[in-house]
């Protein structure tokens, strides 16, 4: 005959044979562990701040790159003349003749906050600081050839525009 037990539930949790069966995590382990996770943690953070700089400063350069896809297409498509203004903080497409106008809005693009950019034409010497330049694109898509030289702290992206295509060629940059 099996002898039944009075002893309670959480008497027989306390038993030693039972402490045996309990498992968990001795200090040192989670100190480790911890370790490991705040060294992984130290690596990645600088990489991932240099890609956030990094896009900062490539996402206007983007930007430049639709607006004169868009200026040239448009201006064929409608055989007439569009200009990218290129202010100090933004750039603005619209049509030169603003007579005609085709009843759209013209498009806008704002530099983020520590952007800046000097632009080289065909006969400069070097790149230059201007409030307000004018790109042109002609009925046929042609455009003026342009250097462009985007910078933000002491990041740089040099670039030469395609007069062609509109395209970006001969790109060179200094990211830290």
């Amino acid at each position: 005959m099996r002898r039944s037990s009075k002893r309670s539930p959480k008497t027989r949790r306390l038993l030693p044979e039972a402490r045996d069966h309990v498992r968990g995590f001795t200090i040192l382990e989670v100190c480790v562990v911890l370790f490991i996770i705040a060294v992984m943690f130290s690596v990645a953070v600088p990489t991932a701040s240099h890609l956030l700089d990094e896009e900062k400063l490539q996402r206007p350069i983007r930007e430049l790159q639709t607006f004169a896809r868009t200026a040239r297409r448009d201006a064929m498509m409608e055989n007439r003349p569009y200009v990218i203004l290129l202010l100090n903080d933004s750039y603005l497409l619209r049509p030169v003749d603003i007579s005609k106008e085709s009843g759209r809005k013209p498009l806008t693009y704002n530099l983020p906050a520590g952007v800046t950019f000097t632009i080289k034409r065909l006969g400069d010497r070097d790149f230059l600081k201007q409030t307000e330049a004018s790109w042109f694109f002609s009925p046929n898509g042609l455009c003026e050839p342009m250097r462009f030289l985007f910078q933000r702290a002491s990041d740089w992206v040099r670039f030469r525009v395609d007069p062609l295509t509109g395209t970006i060629q001969d790109e060179e940059s200094l990211i830290q």
